[in-house]
C-alpha cells in the first residue's frame, strides 16, 4: 500500500514537470528542435552484416550477442552523439547488443514513470541524477553496487560531487555520464572592442556582487542602441539555475541536512532573489527574454547567461567569435548549479540476470568515453576523462571544465520535481514584478515544505 502511494505521488510530480521538462532537462539552449526517431542498434548490426556479407551467418548460436534496450531524451546534436557512441558499442562489444530509442524529452519522465510501473521498462534509462532519490524511495530502480564490483567499476573515479550525488543510503543506484552547469558566454569581438578581453581571449568577471555590477554596467555603457549587457530568457529553467547558483554562492540551501525541512525562508534566499531583481531592475539581465539563445547569437547582446549544453549551438552561429567562462562568483564561496546525466538499470521482472550484466557492461563503456560525450559540451564525469588529451583538445571545455569541482547539486530529496516546478512559477511572477521578494521567498519555503511533508 505504502508503495503504490509513493508511486502515485511520484506520477503527480512527473506530470505537474513533464511541460517544462525540455527546458530543465538540458537547459535554456535556444533550440526548439523535437526529438527524431533514431534507427535502433539492431537495425544498425543487420545494415553492417549486410556491408560483411554471411560471415556472421555462420557463427555459432551461443555466441550471439546479449540485447539490451536503453532509452533516452536526448534531441538534436545530443541524439546524434549518443547515437554514434551506441553504434560504436555495439561494433566493438562482442558480447552485448544495445537497441537504443530516443524518447522526446518532454515525454521522457511520463512514458518512463509508466514503463518502470508495468515491467516494460528499458534494460537500461538516463535519469537526472536529481531524481534518483525518487525513484530509490518508490523501489523503481536497482542498485548496481554487486553488478558494478563484477565488472571492475570504481565509485571513485568520478568526480566528489558525482560520487557524492550519486550514493543514496550508502549504495550507488546510478553512473553518472556528465556535470552540465551553467555558464557564461560572451562574444569576444565585442568585448575586445570595449577593451574587456583579457590577453589569453578570455573575459574575466571580477569577484564580488559590487564588483559585478560595475562590470555589466561598464558594458551597458558601451552598447549601441537596442543592445543589452545580458540575455537569459526570463522563464523556466534559465532563472532558476541562477537562482541556486546565487543561493548557494551565498551560503544558503533548500533545506537542512535531514532533508526534511524546508530552507528557503532564510537570509541567503532573500539575498540571492534580491540580487536577481537589482539584475533586472538595473537592466543588466532585463525581464522578458523569450529566447536567450536567439539574442546572443543574433549580438542583440554581447553575453549571455546559459549552460554547457549550449556550446554547440554557438559553435554552430556562422559568424559568432565566442568564448565559455565559468558563471561569476558573487561571494567567496565558489558554487554553480549543476546537474548530471546518469544511467541507471529499472527495476523490471522481466530483465534477466544476464542482461543485468550486459547492461553494467554498456554503462562502463559509456561512462568510458564521455570524451566524445564531451563534443556536446558536458563535463566528463571522470577526472581521468577530464584530464585526457582527448577531452582537452576540444575548444573551450578545458575553459570551463574545473567548474566540476564546486559544482552545487540539489541534494538528494524526494520532491525534487515538484520543488523545479514551484521555483519556475514562483521566479517568473517575481521577475515580472507581480510579487516582491519577501513574497517569493515566502511562498517557495510554505510550497517545498508541503511537498516535503507529503513524502514522511
Amino acid at each position: 500500500m505504502k508503495r503504490k502511494m509513493m508511486i502515485k505521488k511520484a506520477v503527480a510530480l512527473v506530470l505537474t514537470f513533464s511541460m517544462a521538462f525540455s527546458i530543465a532537462a538540458c537547459g535554456d539552449s535556444g533550440r526548439a528542435e523535437e526529438a527524431k526517431e533514431q534507427e535502433t542498434g539492431q537495425q544498425a548490426t543487420e545494415e553492417k552484416e549486410a556491408e560483411q556479407g554471411t560471415g556472421q551467418e555462420t557463427a555459432e548460436a551461443g555466441s550471439e550477442k546479449t540485447k539490451i534496450s536503453f532509452w533516452a531524451p536526448f534531441s538534436g546534436g545530443d541524439g546524434d552523439i549518443m547515437t554514434e557512441l551506441v553504434d560504436e558499442f555495439n561494433a566493438q562489444s562482442s558480447t552485448t547488443e544495445v537497441e537504443f530509442m530516443i524518447i522526446k524529452s518532454e515525454e521522457y519522465y511520463t512514458k518512463l514513470l509508466a514503463a518502470m510501473t508495468t515491467d516494460t521498462a528499458p534494460t537500461v534509462a538516463v535519469n537526472h541524477i536529481t531524481r534518483i532519490k525518487e525513484y530509490v524511495n518508490d523501489g523503481l530502480i536497482e542498485p548496481l553496487d554487486d553488478l558494478a564490483s563484477a565488472a571492475g567499476v570504481d565509485f571513485g573515479e568520478f568526480t566528489e560531487r558525482l560520487q557524492a550525488s550519486a550514493e543514496i543510503d550508502g549504495k550507488y543506484y546510478c553512473m553518472p555520464m556528465d556535470t552540465h552547469l551553467l555558464l557564461m558566454h560572451f562574444n569576444t569581438d565585442e568585448f575586445e572592442r570595449m577593451g574587456l578581453l583579457e590577453e589569453d581571449g578570455t573575459v574575466k568577471v571580477p569577484r564580488g556582487e559590487e564588483a559585478f555590477f560595475e562590470y555589466f554596467h561598464n558594458v551597458k555603457s558601451q552598447l549601441g542602441n537596442g543592445q543589452i549587457p545580458i540575455s537569459g530568457t526570463s522563464m523556466n529553467g534559465l532563472p532558476m539555475y541562477l537562482w541556486y547558483t546565487l543561493l548557494t554562492q551565498y551560503g544558503g540551501d533548500i533545506c537542512d541536512e535531514t532533508g526534511s525541512t524546508a530552507t528557503l525562508n532564510s537570509e541567503e534566499n532573500i539575498k540571492a532573489l534580491s540580487v536577481i531583481m537589482r539584475m533586472v531592475d538595473e537592466e543588466i539581465w532585463p525581464k522578458n527574454q523569450k529566447n536567450g539563445g536567439e539574442l546572443f547569437t543574433g549580438k542583440i547582446a554581447p553575453a549571455t547567461i546559459n549552460g554547457v549544453w549550449a556550446v554547440p549551438m554557438f559553435e554552430g552561429t556562422e559568424g559568432l567569435n565566442f568564448v565559455s567562462m565559468p558563471f561569476p562568483q558573487f561571494t567567496d564561496k565558489d558554487s554553480v548549479y549543476a546537474d548530471s546525466h546518469t544511467l541507471v538499470i529499472p527495476k523490471n521482472k522481466n530483465t534477466t540476470e544476464e542482461e543485468k550484466v550486459a547492461a553494467m557492461e554498456f554503462m562502463k563503456w559509456l561512462t568510458d568515453n564521455t570524451a566524445k560525450w564531451a563534443r556536446a559540451g558536458h563535463i566528463p564525469s571522470k577526472q581521468s576523462v577530464i584530464d585526457s588529451e582527448e577531452f582537452r583538445n576540444l575548444p573551450y571545455r578545458s575553459v570551463y571544465a574545473d567548474s566540476a569541482q564546486y559544482a552545487k547539486i540539489f541534494p538528494q530529496v524526494c520532491g525534487i520535481a515538484g520543488l523545479t516546478e514551484l521555483t519556475y512559477r514562483e521566479l517568473a511572477a517575481m521577475i515580472a514584478g507581480s510579487q516582491d521578494v519577501e513574497t517569493t521567498a515566502e511562498n517557495m519555503q510554505n510550497g517545498f515544505q508541503e511537498i516535503l511533508d507529503s513524502y514522511k
